[in-house]
């Protein structure tokens, strides 16, 4: 309201009149309603303004809840199902933020994107095969909320300053999960299989000890692209020996797959690496001094290796399910025996013994679950335009020191891209969240190089007109 050119009400006054407004209601609706119920609908409100306003908070937090994962953690909220939820809540916000104040909806339109869009539909359409239709319908409702992840980071991250943030806080949620699981271990709760003691983790995001290694080993290059990015000594320290801490928690795991995957992070970062005697001196310092502190339980565990029948033996006859998987592939060779039901489809006994387990491969997983056609897009739609892509911006950025964090994380992204390759020979890692949250931060960081080149351009010619006028 403005009288004689002055402003009656200011907008500070405004918002406290808004505030009081929303604290009579609450008082007078806590009357009939409960006060939790209450709450919770504050708590609601508030984050739609926070996210309409600042939309990164959106994707940390449902970062944050989907790597907790809540409704684990405490079984009440299950049936809520919470991550599903707040990735549809941010969602939506986001989206209402982007046709009211951007003025239109992003619809990320490159191959990496129309790749898994392309490999949901294979998943949808390998219901009419499944084993068990049920649980083929629950992976592709999994693979949805990957997807719903995927696009807040394409849409989110739109600058440097967002790209990092959303970084550390993801491998320090990553570094929460591991000393959570270590705390654990100590206070003695584990699982003994393969007669030796294993760590875990406390969710399914953390996982059994195979999932928690891998997730170790792939973080483990993006915590030292972060050493290299950051300029403080004490946060080059801290991250270093973070870095080194979960290197050490893989051992304990006990999971041969995730050891492989370290290794491979070693031997990929040796050839991307500029400090290769640093990396080399290092290895040869804390590599002998890891085994020998290693207690002999892990030692024998770990010594199995090199053992071809042993490794089939005390991994529940690998060999057997493998070949079993082959069968799959043969009998059902376009759309598989069902997205998710690798399980259901070898417990059917059709395939040979009847059993009751996972692919233990990923080769083995995609093709047997999906078919040829899951095979052809995952691998030819998403995974070879995702290596393209980074391959095109680490070469462009290489010589640049303006754009040094770019080739910093597109590199770590390629070393962890090879240990899950790697460790996909021992593992069934296809709807593992790491694969397609480094593919939408590779298509953000495109956009935020391109964007900066433009601005570059952009003020160089502006400056030029300056001076020639």
């Amino acid at each position: 309201m403005v009288e004689h050119g002055k402003q009656i009400i200011k907008s500070s006054q405004l918002w406290w009149l808004f505030l009081g407004f929303i604290s009579i209601s609450a008082g007078i609706v806590a009357l009939f309603v409960h006060p939790l119920i209450i709450f919770a609908a504050i708590i609601l409100i508030a984050n739609v303004v926070v996210i309409i306003k600042y939309p990164i908070w959106g994707l940390l937090s449902y970062l944050i809840i989907f790597l907790l994962r809540p409704g684990e953690l405490y079984p009440a909220l299950a049936p809520m199902r919470v991550e599903l939820l707040t990735g549809v809540f941010v969602l939506i916000v986001i989206i209402i933020r982007q046709k009211v104040v951007d003025g239109k909806v992003i619809i990320p339109r490159d191959r990496i994107t129309l790749g898994l869009v392309a490999f949901l539909a294979v998943m949808y359409l390998s219901i009419f095969t499944s084993y068990d239709k049920v649980l083929t319908a629950q992976t592709c409702q999994g693979f949805i909320k990957i997807l719903i992840f995927f696009y807040l980071i394409v849409s989110i991250v739109d600058t440097r300053r967002k790209y990092i943030a959303f970084m550390f806080v993801f491998y320090l949620l990553i570094a929460y999960m591991a000393f959570d699981a270590f705390y654990a271990y100590m206070s003695g709760s584990f699982i003994h299989t393969m007669g030796v003691d294993r760590m875990q983790g406390s969710t399914s995001a953390g996982g059994d000890p195979n999932t928690l290694a891998n997730t170790l080993a792939t973080t483990i290059p993006i915590v030292f692209a972060s050493v290299f990015y950051f300029r403080h000594w004490l946060l080059k320290v801290v991250l270093s020996v973070l870095g080194l801490a979960m290197a050490a928690m893989i051992a304990i795991t006990a999971s041969r797959g995730g050891m492989v995957a370290f290794l491979a992070v070693l031997v990929a970062g040796f050839f991307f690496t500029r400090k290769k005697a640093v990396l080399v001196a290092l290895m040869i310092i804390l590599l002998p001094l890891g085994w020998f502190l290693l207690p002999e339980q892990y030692k024998m565990r770990y010594q199995t290796l090199t053992e071809i029948e042993d490794i089939n033996e005390t991994s529940s006859g690998r060999w057997e399910i493998w070949g079993d998987g082959l069968k799959m592939i043969v009998a059902r060779p376009v759309i598989g025996v069902g997205a998710g039901a690798f399980m259901s489809a070898l417990g059917s006994g059709e395939f040979g013994r009847t059993r009751w387990m996972q692919a233990h491969n990923l080769y083995i997983q995609l093709m047997a679950t999906t078919g040829i056609i899951g095979f052809l897009v995952w691998f030819g739609g998403f995974i070879y335009n995702f290596l393209r892509k980074l391959k095109r911006l680490i070469t462009e950025t290489r010589n640049s020191e303006r754009y040094r964090w770019i080739m910093l994380f597109g590199n770590a992204f390629i070393i962890s891209l090879i240990s899950l390759f790697v460790s996909g020979m021992f593992g069934h890692s296809l709807y593992r969240y790491t694969w397609y949250m480094m593919a939408a931060l590779t298509i953000a960081m495109e956009s935020i190089y391109r964007e900066s080149k433009i601005a570059v351009i952009e003020s160089e010619t502006a400056n030029e007109r300056i001076e020639v006028s």
